[in-house]
């Protein structure tokens, strides 16, 4: 089904040699590393009593 949509759309399946669900899902990984690295990096220290 998806696979279907993709090649109307776009024509293949494959970029660089690999299927396009191994780079939707590298992008899906990446969007929440950044998520968790701006969490992260915006939390404030606690205060030490």
């Amino acid at each position: 089904m998806t696979t279907e949509i993709w090649m109307k759309l776009f024509g293949t399946t494959e970029f660089l040699g690999l299927n396009i669900g191994f780079w939707v899902s590298m992008a899906v990984v990446a969007v929440i590393v950044v998520l968790m690295n701006v969490v992260f990096w915006g939390m404030k220290p606690k205060e030490k009593d």
